[in-house]
């Protein structure tokens, strides 16, 4: 599609003044005599360079036989003709610019969230602004970031708002300084996380945790329409990043998005492109067309916060009817949230998602790294 033509060049009084003097089989020169002006002020008036004055419109009146005011109704004409024809070429060229720097990021809902801080009126400064946001050097360059998604829907959120969103991770990440990351370390430890989630005091010390771990943990939030969850970067081959959204602010939720994102990082997963983790779990969850890593993530996260032979047993004991007591009997025996049995048992089908929501508790007030 061709862009908008550009309004027709305005046209200069002196053209109407050529015609005169074609008219009449005169030069420049012969008209400059008549009204005794210099050559070039009348070359100027014909170029469109000079403006034609009341005196002169007087002078060309006499000269021509035709009103003062007809002359300067078309200097007049002229000139605003030619301020609105290089207005619109401005705005042409600020819309162009404008739709190049809006393709790149939700650039409204970045600055809501303070992700970006720039006064959008000023394109200068809000192409610098997106720019050292995605990391390049021009706003015509594709960010060079690429990443795997749990699973590409038709219809999916364009990927420039899940750039953005990974950019934020990299971002807070790299504010942080943690020590030299051991998987070893990590898997030695991560069957022990879980039992962090009792209280929220001890749910709180979760980044601490980490990052003794050498594992950076960055709360970003969650941009409109991208069911992301969470994320797995990593800054370099030794510098993992564990990225929660809270698009739902619940305890499960929290608790499950964080075991599968540290079962990529175990597993060595995202090292070349980041892993973006959507719909993980509530009434939109989809574990259907996954890829294997997806679903060995999720059985990981799973099997480390609650033993799934000790949770079958529950089941097999407790159904169809879970009080609220069996569920709190039952999560202090495993040494876990009331929640997190709540949300296991919601995502195996064994209770509807209206059940025990009260047991629910929030976790994103728990997190002073709010994106």
């Amino acid at each position: 599609m061709n862009p908008p033509a550009r309004p027709v060049s305005p046209i200069p009084p002196g053209e109407t003044l050529n015609e005169e003097l074609a008219i009449r089989g005169w030069s420049q020169a012969d008209l400059a005599d008549v009204l005794g002006r210099p050559v070039q002020a009348i070359n100027e008036i014909v170029t469109g360079k000079k403006a034609i004055t009341p005196e002169t419109a007087v002078g060309l009146s006499r000269a021509f036989g035709k009103p003062a005011q007809y002359w300067l109704e078309l200097e007049s004409k002229y000139r605003l003709d030619l301020l609105l024809y290089r207005a619109s070429g401005k705005i042409a060229d600020d819309v162009e610019r404008k739709s190049r720097i809006y393709s790149k990021v939700p650039l409204k809902e970045l600055k809501k969230l303070g992700w970006i801080d720039v006064d959008l009126a000023d394109l200068d400064a809000t192409e610098r602004a997106v720019c050292q946001f995605l990391e390049i050097d021009s706003i015509d360059e594709e960010p060079k970031i690429q990443f795997a998604a749990r699973k590409t829907e038709k219809g999916a959120p364009h990927s420039q708002v899940q750039i953005a969103w990974i950019c934020r991770v990299r971002q807070l990440a790299k504010n942080q300084r943690v020590p030299t990351y051991s998987s070893a370390r990590l898997a030695k430890e991560i069957i022990n996380l879980p039992k962090l989630s009792m209280t929220e005091e001890t749910t709180r010390t979760v980044p601490l945790h980490l990052a003794e771990l050498g594992i950076r943990f960055v709360v970003a939030k969650h941009l409109t329409g991208t069911r992301i969850d969470g994320g797995t970067v990593w800054l370099n081959p030794a510098s993992p990043v564990v990225a929660v959204s809270f698009r739902y602010d619940r305890m499960d939720w929290f608790w499950f998005t964080l075991m599968h994102e540290l079962a990529h990082v175990l597993a060595g997963d995202g090292k070349s492109k980041p892993m973006l983790d959507q719909a993980l779990i509530g009434r939109d969850a989809d574990s259907t067309s996954i890829s294997p890593m997806e679903e060995k993530a999720d059985k990981a996260a799973a099997a480390w916060l609650v033993p799934q032979d000790r949770l079958n047993a529950f089941v097999r004991s407790t159904k169809p009817y879970f009080s609220r007591t069996a569920v709190l009997h039952f999560a202090a025996s495993v040494g876990v949230h009331p929640a997190v049995v709540v949300g296991q048992l919601q995502r195996r089908g064994d209770i509807p998602y209206t059940h025990h929501r009260n047991l629910l508790t929030n976790a994103r007030h728990l997190f002073s790294n709010g994106g």
